[in-house]
């Protein structure tokens, strides 16, 4: 652990470019570095306090877009179910199963994405997020998603991470106490 944040990450304008996401050459998973100013148990929360989830969470949605369903047990065993409603997409609904919780260091999830209506089906990705503390005022979290099945590269990064990284730079916001 280093004592601080290197310069070129210490504010939040910094940071909002420090989102490296990297999909495997197959397709298959994915993983996403990303500094935050704040402490590892400020950001473990937002990402399991409704009211934290409710702010930065649909950031990275098409403007219109409305979170309809926020709620999250965060005990291992313990449900989150998000509602997102995009206009000319409709619903689109996150089901996840914690699968590990170690506050405020490690979270791991299984998760069903479901476009439309109707109940989760088939494998669930793989989630483990690693908050690792920088000094005493900020986090590198790592996150790493293992998918059901490939993605296509283009559509991915075009889409899924463009959107990631547009909601992880509002939970930066969020965190560090410059959101609204």
């Amino acid at each position: 652990m280093t004592d601080a944040l290197p310069t070129a990450l210490a504010t939040v304008d910094a940071r909002r470019g420090s989102t490296e996401i990297e999909l495997a050459p197959d397709g298959s998973s994915y993983t996403c570095v990303r500094h935050f100013g704040a402490p590892p148990e400020r950001v473990f929360r937002a990402f399991t306090d409704p009211a934290d989830l409710r702010v930065w969470f649909p950031s990275g949605a098409p403007p219109g877009s409305e979170l309809t369903t926020c709620e999250s047990d965060p005990v291992v065993d313990g449900g989150y179910h998000y509602v997102l409603v995009i206009p000319e997409y409709g619903p689109m609904s996150w089901h996840g199963r914690y699968t590990a919780i170690d506050r405020p260091g490690r979270l791991g999830a299984n998760e069903w994405f479901v476009m439309g209506e109707g109940d989760p089906e088939g494998d669930p990705s793989v989630q483990t997020l690693t908050f690792d503390a920088v000094g005493s005022t900020a986090t590198r979290m790592t996150m790493h998603v293992q998918m059901p099945a490939p993605e296509d590269p283009e559509a991915f990064m075009e889409e899924s991470a463009a959107g990631l990284s547009s909601s992880l730079a509002v939970l930066d916001e969020l965190v560090s106490g410059r959101a609204g």
